[in-house]
C-alpha cells in the first residue's frame, strides 16, 4: 500500500510541475504591448475624457485618471528606447491632433 501511495504522489508531483512549468513559459512568451500600442491606450483616454462636455463634473476626473495612466504606460516603456520612442511618436501625434481640433482645424 506505501508504494502505491508513493507511486500516486510521485505522478501527482509531475503533473504539478508540467502544470507548472508550462503556465511559465506561457507567460514568458506572452505578447507583450509595443509602445504604440500603449500609447494609443493614452491616447484613446485623453481624447474621450476631452469630448467630455467642459460642464460635466466627471471631466476633471477623467482627466486625472488619463494624467495617471499617462505616468503608469511611461514606467512600462521608458527603460525600452524603441518602445518609449514609439509612445511619445504617439503622444505627439495624439497631441497636435487634440490642439487643431480644439481650434476647429
Amino acid at each position: 500500500m506505501y508504494i502505491v501511495y508513493s507511486l500516486k504522489t510521485v505522478t501527482d508531483m509531475k503533473k504539478v510541475f508540467l502544470f507548472a512549468l508550462t503556465l511559465s513559459i506561457l507567460t514568458a512568451c506572452g505578447k507583450s504591448k509595443s509602445g504604440k500600442d500603449i500609447g494609443q491606450e493614452v491616447c484613446d483616454c485623453s481624447k474621450k475624457a476631452n469630448a467630455m462636455d467642459a460642464a460635466d463634473p466627471k471631466r476633471t476626473a477623467a482627466q486625472d485618471d488619463c494624467a495617471k495612466k499617462q505616468v503608469e504606460a511611461w514606467d512600462k516603456v521608458k527603460d525600452d528606447q524603441k518602445k518609449a520612442d514609439e509612445f511619445n511618436k504617439v503622444l505627439s501625434d495624439c497631441a497636435s491632433e487634440q490642439i487643431k481640433k480644439s481650434f476647429g482645424q
